[in-house]
């Protein structure tokens, strides 16, 4: 490799292994997820020692959704039926 894209010693490689704050391991294939290494924390800690009952996302971490939906639609995961049916009827309204 005559270049790589490692801003410092401490940046995250292929193949290196990370333990967020969840406690579970994340291998590092792609070193373009650093931001869904954050998204992990930053949803572990709101759940976890802030003790949210909700944590609400919204976030443009992959092209595969677009490729999924489509550039109309947006794509949704959730846990609680109400929330996802009130954030669906939220994005009707909106457009």
């Amino acid at each position: 490799c005559i270049a790589e894209n490692a801003v410092g010693p401490a940046a995250f490689r292929p193949d290196d292994v990370v333990t967020p704050l969840s406690g579970r391991t994340i291998e590092i294939n792609n070193t373009d997820a650093e931001g869904r290494v954050v998204l992990a924390d930053g949803v572990a800690f709101a759940s976890g020692p802030l003790g949210c009952d909700d944590v609400i996302d919204v976030a443009t971490l992959t092209g595969a959704q677009m490729v999924a939906t489509g550039r109309r639609f947006a794509g949704i995961l959730s846990d609680d039926e109400g929330m996802e049916a009130a954030a669906v009827a939220a994005g009707k309204t909106s457009g």
